[in-house]
């Protein structure tokens, strides 16, 4: 009898292994007493991530996906390049939707995808939107003066994040106050730099790619609290300033530049495609480019 119920398990756990892989698979101790190792074993891949972006910070990249639902996913793993064309390295697991690469440096380029993985070892292919990203620095509670009041604490250079007089050489911009409009405004330091207006934001974050179109040269802009505001400077670099405090002689504002020259991590050209290596296998993606107006 014992013999009996045995060769019925093993037909049954034959007629499963000869099922295709939409039936649901998982492991099993069925007649375990005449297989020790018996299991049902799943070679399907989970869905590829979809959805994949990235948000700009200083000294990090923070990562974001769409969840993969599938009752067997086990985790996602994150690839990380140095250029469109190049190898894509695994540099993390992580079993929630987001990443945090913070072995970046600030004005260097990443290109990210992610892949997701099940609990058999099973693999998706690589994410298809094209993520990029160069960290930049940023600052918090920056205090400048109007130039009406204090010229030699009105101006800003970006590059060496520190207040300067408004007619230094180094000045990206400066900042007044009109008494007749009773307006704050920042001006352009020179006919080479370009402002933005960007609109009302919650922080400084909102921002995260400089507009191609829109802008201002040489010229200025009112500032109101709680307003972000792009400047592209002469030297081709993309400043982002958001004005926390109007109060009386002086400006308070957190900033975030990008040392990364040409780069406003905005304009990708979608007319054309590039391939490169991954595991192995050739695969397409956009590409991107930089503005290069400015010398």
């Amino acid at each position: 009898m014992r013999i009996i119920i045995c060769t019925g398990m093993i037909a049954i756990a034959i007629s499963f292994l000869l099922i295709g892989c939409d039936t649901p698979t998982w492991h099993s101790n069925h007649c375990y007493d005449c297989y020790d190792d018996y299991y049902y074993d799943d070679y399907c891949a989970p869905p590829t991530p979809d959805g994949v972006y990235s948000v700009t910070g200083d000294e990090c990249v923070r990562l974001y996906w769409n969840p993969v639902s599938v009752y067997d996913l086990d985790g996602y793993r994150v690839w990380r390049g140095y250029s469109e064309t190049g190898y894509y390295y695994l540099i993390a697991e992580t079993p929630s939707a987001y990443f945090v690469d913070w072995d970046v440096e600030n004005g260097q380029t990443y290109y990210y995808a992610v892949s997701a993985y099940d609990i058999w070892g099973n693999e998706s292919d690589l994410s298809d939107e094209l993520v990029f990203d160069t960290p930049r620095p940023e600052g918090y509670c920056e205090r400048v003066y109007i130039v009406e009041e204090y010229p030699d604490d009105a101006g800003y250079d970006f590059s060496e994040y520190w207040v300067v007089p408004y007619d230094d050489p180094s000045a990206d911009v400066f900042f007044g106050y009109d008494d007749e409009t009773g307006q704050y405004y920042m001006q352009a330091a020179n006919s080479s730099t370009d402002l933005l207006i960007y609109g009302h934001t919650n922080e400084l974050s909102d921002v995260d790619w400089a507009p191609e179109d829109g802008w201002i040269s040489g010229g200025s802009v009112n500032l109101y609290e709680n307003y972000s505001y792009l400047v592209w400077t002469a030297d081709n670099h993309f400043a982002h300033i958001r004005i926390t405090n109007l109060d009386y002689d002086y400006i308070l504002f957190d900033w975030a530049y990008q040392t990364d020259r040409g780069n406003p991590e905005l304009i990708v050209n979608n007319d054309h495609n590039i391939s490169f290596l991954y595991k192995g296998k050739q695969i397409s993606r956009k590409c991107s480019i930089k503005v290069g107006r400015k010398k």
